[in-house]
């Protein structure tokens, strides 16, 4: 069986991103630059970019001091119907197998979720609530979600294997992981006919050829506006640097576990199988993180056996 099989590290490949580390286009033609900046003020002033939802800016304050207060953050969620009933809907599915019914946010919290899923989940919500995507053929609000709750669930798991200074790693890991692809949202908002393009693009099959065809097509990708978007509503540095360094498996700055470890995982979480050979960066990435291998392919078969409930709790966050 291939989970007993030592996996085996490729020669390094040189691999080309349109994106450079501190977002500057350098060795693009003049015209592109220019088509560039515009897209990128476009998304920095557009007025109809919404602000910070109500909800979303209570939930933030809540939930990033040291202390949450369960009902405060119950009756917050519970301000808003549709973030409501997908916290509860969440909990009632099947992948947590609850034999009793849930009703309450309080239960969904105590009894199911647990205060950490559900404070990810509902500010992942009611951050994607904002846009429309109904404009843009092509995007697949399922798919979308499906490949958010993915990277999640596996950067949450690999994180209880990894070297860090406290267990609220893995609360990071799986926000982080939720929020890795919410600049798509914004691309799919402000640019739909564009994006449009990107999703029918021969390339747009893995997370290199989402951006490259993104670069090409639209002129920015969902990385750049994910780290605008989030710098302008003022989300966690962690969230923010994600957005900048994610691709930089060798960056070792501030919060560069999050970031690497969110990074591993959007590459790995959506393939068919785990790869039987990873590129060196991969390894290195491991290593560097105190993950071994056989810890990654343990985890990594867990996540294939799950993915029929997955895709039915991306069903559900993908309701109205």
């Amino acid at each position: 069986p291939w989970l007993k099989v030592r996996l085996k590290i490729l020669p390094k490949q040189p691999i080309s991103y349109a994106m450079k580390p501190d977002f500057q286009a350098t060795g693009r033609p003049i015209m592109l630059q220019a088509i560039l900046n515009e897209k990128r003020a476009r998304i920095r002033d557009l007025p109809e970019l919404p602000p910070l939802p109500v909800v979303a800016e209570q939930i933030l304050q809540q939930v990033t001091g040291e202390y949450v207060d369960i009902p405060r953050l119950a009756k917050t969620i519970e301000q808003d119907p549709g973030l409501l009933a997908r916290i509860i809907g969440i909990a009632n599915s099947a992948y947590f197998g609850c034999p009793d019914r849930i009703y309450t946010v309080n239960q969904a919290i105590v009894r199911v979720l647990g205060l950490s899923m559900v404070k990810s989940l509902a500010l992942s919500i009611v951050l994607s609530n904002p846009f429309r995507v109904s404009q843009c053929p092509g995007f697949q609000l399922e798919r979308y979600w499906y490949q958010a709750m993915s990277t999640a669930l596996l950067a949450q798991r690999l994180a209880k294997y990894a070297r860090t200074e406290g267990p609220e790693f893995s609360d990071h890991a799986y926000l982080a992981g939720l929020l890795h692809n919410l600049g798509e949202l914004v691309m799919v908002h402000l640019f739909p006919y564009e994006m449009a393009d990107v999703y029918r693009h021969p390339g747009e099959k893995t997370p290199a050829g989402v951006l490259q065809a993104q670069d090409q097509i639209v002129g920015i990708n969902y990385l750049e506006t994910g780290f605008i978007l989030a710098r302008k509503w003022h989300l966690p540095k962690d969230i923010r640097v994600m957005f900048e360094q994610r691709l930089h498996l060798e960056y070792r700055g501030e919060h560069w576990k999050t970031c690497v470890l969110s990074g591993l995982c959007c590459e790995l979480a959506n393939l068919d199988s785990m790869p039987g050979e990873l590129l060196p960066e991969h390894g290195l990435a491991l290593d560097a993180l105190g993950i071994s291998m056989d810890q990654l392919a343990k985890v990594y078969e867990h996540l294939l056996q799950e993915r029929e409930e997955i895709n039915s709790m991306a069903r559900l966050l993908a309701t109205d």
